[in-house]
């Protein structure tokens, strides 16, 4: 009897302890009925520049425009957000992406997952991962809060496109459209380049070293970063000038061949200051690979790279382009090599160290041109 009453007493105990664990990993939900969900298109979308229904970078107009290969990574919602105000104590998210993409060195969440933050004491503070499980997912991101309204941002996938996204809240609760205008009422930040610019390999949106800017800068990033497309195109320059940003940021040399840096850098920065002039411009320099670092080509070409775009620049700057500025590459992801996932693309730790990097240089344009 002694044993099977221990036997027993350890078969609940472990019971409890994975009914636990399922609860703190978000896997217990209010019964379906009890939920009342809103599509989040009634609320407001940020990081993107035209008015279309969608969860799309680029508006439909332009897929006669863009290179295909571009048109297709612009239908990632890479740096759209959902702002909204609750008072829910629960609140779950369904969404259906259009790819269910995945890449073998970036977890699920960055890629398809959705992220959500509080703002609270002067700090927006992060909440939950919703974890994709199949095209469409739900996942419940707060359980069991105070009934008091919050500020909320939910942030979309970095490498996967939406389809369709809802907010799900406890019966009663309200949802609106935010009351606050954080992350709004500046103008935005526009951010070309890569498939780093882009997102990868951040664990989940919100660590995207842009949506980390976006946090801290109060103002939205339109993330245009195209994995592996991000080579100076005028016509991705074409939507940039569509857009009344507060600066335009052009980090496109990781992607693009060395012998076309310096003429694809020049033709483009002219023609966001042809068309619009009040607006600076701030180039950045690659870093220098991990993976390159015990190489002689691979270093000799990141550092030739940044040897044109530099040349490009003071070209500019002599031929008389004003509020263009410079960004050497030395230190953007640290001096230790530890900052990546596979030597090229950031870790969590890469995109901290990229938006910390970036943060002064960036703010100090902003404070200089922002009306």
């Amino acid at each position: 009897m002694t044993v099977r009453f221990f036997f027993a007493i350890l078969i609940l105990t472990s019971l409890q302890a994975f009914a636990r664990d399922l609860e703190d990993h978000g896997q217990t939900r209010p019964s379906k009925d009890s939920l009342t969900f809103y599509d989040a298109q009634v609320f407001t979308i940020i990081g993107k520049f035209h008015n279309e229904k969608n969860y799309n970078r680029f508006p439909q107009k332009y897929k006669q425009t863009l290179r295909p290969e571009v048109w297709n990574l612009s239908q990632n919602s890479a740096g759209i957000s959902v702002r909204f105000r609750s008072n829910a104590t629960d609140i779950s998210i369904t969404w259906r992406v259009s790819g269910e993409v995945s890449f073998p060195h970036m977890a699920l969440t960055g890629i398809r997952g959705v992220d959500l933050y509080a703002w609270d004491k002067g700090f927006w503070k992060f909440i939950q991962t919703g974890r994709p499980t199949a095209k469409t997912s739900q996942y419940e991101m707060l359980q069991g809060g105070e009934p008091v309204f919050r500020e909320y941002l939910l942030n979309l996938p970095l490498y996967d496109g939406i389809e369709a996204i809802s907010i799900g809240v406890n019966s009663g609760a309200e949802i609106s459209k935010p009351k606050e205008q954080l992350l709004i009422a500046n103008k935005p930040v526009v951010y070309y380049g890569s498939s780093i610019a882009q997102g990868g390999c951040a664990s989940r949106p919100g660590m995207a070293f842009t949506n980390i800017l976006s946090r801290k800068l109060d103002r939205s990033f339109m993330n245009m970063g195209f994995s592996g497309e991000g080579t100076f195109d005028e016509s991705v320059g074409e939507g940039m000038c569509e857009i009344d940003a507060a600066l335009y940021v052009i980090d496109c040399n990781p992607n693009t061949k060395r012998e076309l840096i310096y003429d694809r850098a020049v033709k483009l920065v002219n023609q966001l200051k042809r068309n619009k002039p009040q607006i600076p411009v701030l180039l950045i320099e690659n870093s220098l690979y991990p993976k390159n670092e015990f190489t002689i080509i691979g270093r000799s070409e990141d550092l030739a790279k940044r040897a044109e775009l530099k040349k490009a620049f003071e070209f500019l700057v002599k031929s008389g382009v004003r509020d263009l500025y410079y960004q050497t590459g030395d230190g953007l992801i640290g001096y230790d090599n530890e900052a990546t996932v596979d030597g090229v693309h950031p870790s969590d730790l890469g995109m901290i160290r990229m938006a910390d990097f970036l943060m002064p240089k960036i703010r100090k344009i902003l404070k200089s041109y922002d009306k």
